[in-house]
């Protein structure tokens, strides 16, 4: 019997356990039924974002095989994702033709070198340049059991890198073999030039980087340029080109005209500079100008013959001639005209009236009125100041401006009748400083009429017989900023 009884408590206890384990297990199943909608709700949304990656992406096994492909994979490829899967990778990434992986294949370096750290490779396929990564997945050993293959088209960039390449080679070679030396300053230092610039300084680019820009800069030339420099920085506006001399390493003096622009270089303020040798150019200059000066100083000789003549002659007429010249040149500074205008009227003023020599002396200095052939006669006389002056040499239209001087805007003035722009301004200025000058002054036959008088006659008929912006200059000379007639 105990026997019996001790067979029933084992039994019992048996039945115990079995029911506890029963409850376990129902557990177990009632947990594991609550846990599966959220199962498999993660596996849908983790497949709804594998196939919406928009880059071709497939996962392999450890044996480059596809497992599973994504919509991107199977546009690119014309596959479907029934095809794709259980192909090899590198099938469908480097053609059909392949029967092993390639060498830069990143998943052979992953797997041979035990790194799993992301490596991308660049690779024809599907008709474009793509840029490869591979990610592991582990197993709980510690295995690789999957691999996350996904594949960026690169191609535009690519093709923008080669265009890039080929716009910077381009450029380097226009930069290291122009002409002129290209250099960039910052800081009063130069921080990039080209070889050009050591080849016109004589210095090398070591000595002319270690040394403020300023040295190398002829003295006397030293205040303006880093003047102009700091003015720039500042934001100001300067002209782009000037020149300026630059002290040669073997200590001779060259002539540079720099072209220079306010950039950013390496996110900070500095210069882009064009410098050109031009010391030869200066040299032409130089010699031109000395032969200019010496045919002005010939030439101003020849007026003055020319003036001593008239002067003799009638010294009333030399005596307007120059008043005239005056009041004229004063005009066209006052008209902010160039020095070559001003040039030309300083040199047709004091012989504007010239061909009065052919006039007969007694009919200049006559002190009644004048009959219609003796000022048919005296008005000849800018025709044959022109046949005077046409054959002389000369960088100014002076036989036009004789000819002219005595033209109105109108058309009414002689000889030829010419009107507005077919009158020279030189000659526009020099019959109003003419009027002005013989009106002011006195005459053989009458009395000056006063400078008031004068300057009433050019206001009167501004517009009409005389250049208004010339006349207004006149106006404002005499009115305003008390310019005065010289005495006679």
């Amino acid at each position: 019997m105990k026997d019996q009884s001790k067979t029933n408590q084992e039994l019992f206890e048996e039945l115990s356990s079995l029911k506890q384990k029963n409850k376990e297990l129902n557990r177990s199943e009632s947990e594991r039924n609550r846990a599966e909608p959220e199962v498999i709700q993660a596996e849908k949304d983790w497949g709804n974002i594998f196939q919406a990656i928009s880059h071709p992406t497939v996962i392999l096994d450890p044996h480059h095989v596809i497992v599973a492909a994504n919509k991107a994979v199977v546009s690119a490829s014309g596959m479907s994702a029934k095809d794709l899967v259980g192909r090899k990778c590198y099938e469908i990434f480097h053609g059909k033709d392949t029967v092993s992986p390639p060498k830069c294949c990143p998943m052979e370096s992953l797997l041979a070198s035990g790194c799993f750290e992301t490596e991308d490779m660049e690779m024809e396929a599907f008709e474009g340049v793509f840029l490869v990564s591979c990610t592991p997945v582990f197993d709980q050993k510690g295995c690789v059991e999957k691999i996350i293959h996904i594949a960026t088209d690169i191609t535009k960039r690519k093709q923008a890198e080669e265009a890039l390449q080929k716009s910077e080679e381009k450029y380097r070679n226009l930069f290291e073999n122009a002409n002129e030396a290209i250099f960039v300053v910052q800081d009063g230092k130069l921080v990039f030039l080209n070889p050009m610039t050591a080849e016109i300084t004589g210095y090398s680019e070591e000595e002319l980087m270690s040394r403020p820009f300023a040295e190398f800069i002829y003295q006397d030339d030293r205040d303006m340029v880093l003047g102009r420099h700091i003015k720039r920085m500042k934001g100001e506006e300067l002209p782009h080109v000037y020149s300026f001399r630059i002290i040669h390493k073997e200590g001779n003096i060259i002539w540079g005209e720099l072209n220079v622009v306010l950039i950013n270089w390496k996110d900070k303020a500095a210069t882009l500079n064009f410098l050109s040798d031009i010391t030869e150019r200066r040299q032409v200059e130089e010699q031109l100008q000395q032969t200019l000066e010496s045919l002005r100083r010939s030439f101003d000789t020849t007026i003055q013959v020319m003036i001593s003549a008239i002067e003799i002659r009638d010294p009333y007429t030399s005596g307007h001639q120059i008043r005239s010249a005056n009041i004229a040149r004063a005009i066209a500074k006052e008209m902010d005209f160039s020095q070559d205008i001003i040039e030309a009227i300083r040199m047709a003023g004091p012989i504007h009236d010239i061909g009065k020599l052919s006039v007969p002396a007694e009919i200049l200095s006559k002190p009644g009125r004048l009959t219609d052939i003796e000022f048919s006669l005296i008005k000849q006389h800018t025709l044959k100041g022109y046949e005077m002056l046409k054959d002389v040499e000369s960088p100014w239209p002076l036989a036009e401006i004789v000819y002219q001087h005595h033209e109105r805007m109108d058309g009414s003035g002689y000889p030829r009748g010419l009107k507005g722009e077919e009158i020279l301004m030189e000659a526009r200025i020099l019959s109003v400083a003419d009027v002005v000058e013989a009106m002011a002054s006195h005459r053989p036959y009458r009395a000056g009429l006063g400078i008031d008088a004068a300057l009433n006659e050019i206001e009167k008929n501004r517009r009409i017989f005389y250049d208004n912006t010339v006349a207004d200059a006149c106006l404002r000379l005499f009115r305003e900023k008390g310019f005065k007639l010289e005495a006679a």
